[in-house]
């Protein structure tokens, strides 16, 4: 389902005012695929009328379900990425990225996060190191070929570095890179010009 499918569906499980127990298990569902975690049943009879609400919300506000995260942190954990900061960080709103460089910072705190990935350690020691040399390429190919920045953004917005989707921000990154990657080429392949086709060349006596 894309996002205004969600949105139509929510919209009707909303206006429902008796569910069925299937018809709460969809919106558990949603829920969870939505916000990236686990719907909580409570005693008040309106729960999931509110899970409902929270879901379309959400989706007003980002236009987007949630960037699902391989990180979570242990309960009552608050991140903050440097003193001082006003932003802080809790499951409603972890990601990859936040996690990791969170944890490139303070790898001795790892034991804030309730579940990482296995590969976490390799993920941060390689943050900020050489492009992916295969999306590089790729997006090379693909600038050489004609395509648009929009295009190759949209196309490559599913590619994983290191076990994680990328950015908008690094794809532009490659994007860059690989655009001075092709001037440097076509420079190298401009012949240079012969010294007489300049005007400067030595003067041949009659």
């Amino acid at each position: 389902m894309d996002i205004i499918d969600v949105v139509n569906r929510l919209k009707e499980l909303g206006s429902i005012s008796s569910l069925s127990p299937s018809e709460k298990t969809e919106i558990e569902k949603l829920y969870n695929d939505v916000l990236d975690k686990k719907f909580t049943r409570t005693s008040c009879s309106d729960c999931y009328h509110d899970a409902v609400i929270e879901t379309m919300l959400y989706l007003k506000k980002h236009g987007k379900m949630k960037e699902k995260s391989e990180y979570k942190l242990k309960n009552g954990v608050l991140l903050q990425m440097e003193f001082g900061s006003s932003n802080f960080y809790t499951n409603d709103n972890l990601t990859n990225d936040i996690a990791e460089e969170y944890l490139a910072k303070y790898p001795g705190n790892a034991n804030y996060f309730s579940k990482t990935p296995d590969d976490w350690q390799e993920r941060v020691n390689n943050r900020g190191k050489a492009y992916d040399p295969q999306l590089l390429e790729n997006v090379k190919l693909a600038l050489e070929d004609g395509v648009s920045t929009d295009s190759i953004l949209e196309e490559f917005i599913t590619y994983k570095v290191n076990g994680r989707k990328v950015t908008k921000k690094l794809l532009n990154e490659y994007i860059k890179e690989a655009s001075s990657i092709i001037v440097s080429e076509q420079k190298e392949e401009i012949p240079e010009k012969d010294a007489d086709d300049t005007g400067e060349g030595e003067k041949i006596e009659e």
